[in-house]
């Protein structure tokens, strides 16, 4: 390029593209300076812009290396194969921690996406959360193990990972339809059982949720109902939420608050003080209403375990349809709640565990009865 009132440039350069195998890199310019151009600089600049490009897909090769090295150790820690010597070694070569505590996710990619989403998953996890996140891919789904710090417990760290991939997903992927089921934090050893779980989990929400979301629950959030529900046939279990609440799922408002009292009830420990906190209202109303849900289903949910956990099922089905008269979060309360609550965005919903949901003060106070 010369210098001069046309290209605004005090010296002459020389711009020479880096390209490779038909890949631009960048430019390689050379500068005027401190000695005026010679007719070998040109050749020079050619000549260093390939060894620049050589170099740069060397360094590509040893990453791609370097992540399919991590992804069979990833998914050996996860099967629970090798022996361990084995697995430390690698580890020690790989920088990878092989003991650390983690906690698993496994990502039911939508149709469509491309092949780099676990790369771009890794990234937005590692820079978001500030710990090693490790992934491996199969023709089921995305697995990646997300190291957990000694300093933060459980509950955090899981409420941390499902709010990261929420996040990741609303960027990274378009339209929604991405499933994620995350599992407690737990030792390496119990990788393979955390994996089950997780799947348990996907399955569950792809049987019975609405696919307009990014959707994220963790196994905590549903507890061993996901086993009845990821294995049971759907007819048979909707028919069982039927018939286990079928005289309170009219379209009476009354029936609307019996149905949100027992589900704050089992959210707070069957607790009617914490229900009655979340509902607004008296806690001799939390009574009265299980009293008459008691009256109308011919269920004991305060006296029976039995009862209880057939009426938790019930509800659990319902909460995956949608039912309108169960807590769906606001999408207006986004960035209210912590992280040890529910994340919902404008793409992506994360649905609270059991015991986290909340009701705004002054919001949902049906009358006595």
């Amino acid at each position: 390029m010369s210098a001069g009132p046309a290209t605004d440039l005090v010296r002459r350069k020389i711009v020479t593209p880096i390209v490779e195998r038909g890949e631009l890199f960048g430019w390689l310019v050379l500068d005027e300076h401190p000695t005026p151009l010679r007719p070998t600089d040109e050749y020079t600049a050619a000549r260093s812009a390939r060894r620049i490009g050589s170099q740069f897909l060397i360094q590509r090769r040893i990453a791609r290396v370097a992540w399919n090295a991590k992804s069979a150790l990833t998914r050996q820690l996860v099967d629970g194969t090798g022996v361990q010597e084995d697995l430390a070694a690698s580890g020690e070569y790989l920088g990878v921690n092989t003991e650390a505590r983690r906690v698993l996710v496994f990502v039911q990619v939508p149709d469509g996406e491309t092949e780099d989403l676990d790369h771009a998953m890794v990234e937005h996890l590692e820079n978001s959360l500030g710990v090693e996140v490790l992934s491996t891919r199969g023709s089921e789904g995305l697995l990646l193990l997300v190291e957990s710090s000694d300093d933060v417990g459980s509950v955090v760290a899981v409420s941390r990972v499902k709010t990261a991939v929420a996040q990741a997903a609303a960027e990274l992927c378009q339209p929604p339809g991405l499933i994620a089921g995350v599992s407690s934090v737990c030792e390496p050893a119990a990788f393979s059982r955390a994996h089950r779980e997780a799947r348990e989990v996907v399955k569950c929400m792809d049987r019975f949720s609405e696919r307009s979301t990014h959707r994220i629950l963790s196994v905590d959030d549903l507890g061993p109902a996901r086993v009845f529900l990821a294995n049971g046939d759907v007819a048979a279990l909707r028919h069982y939420a039927d018939d286990v609440l079928g005289p309170i799922l009219g379209d009476d408002p009354g029936c609307a608050d019996l149905l949100r009292t027992l589900q704050c009830w089992f959210d707070t420990g069957r607790s009617p003080r914490g229900a009655a906190n979340q509902l607004g209202v008296h806690e001799n109303t939390v009574r009265l209403r299980l009293s008459r849900v008691r009256a109308m289903i011919g269920l004991d949910v305060v006296g029976t375990a039995a009862d209880q956990l057939s009426v938790q099922t019930a509800l659990l089905v319902l909460r995956f349809q949608g039912h309108p008269a169960l807590v769906v979060l606001d999408r207006s309360e986004e960035g209210e709640m912590g992280l040890d609550h529910a994340v919902v965005d404008r793409t992506c919903t994360v649905v609270s565990p059991p015991g986290c949901d909340r009701v705004r003060p002054g919001a949902n106070r049906p009358n006595l009865g």
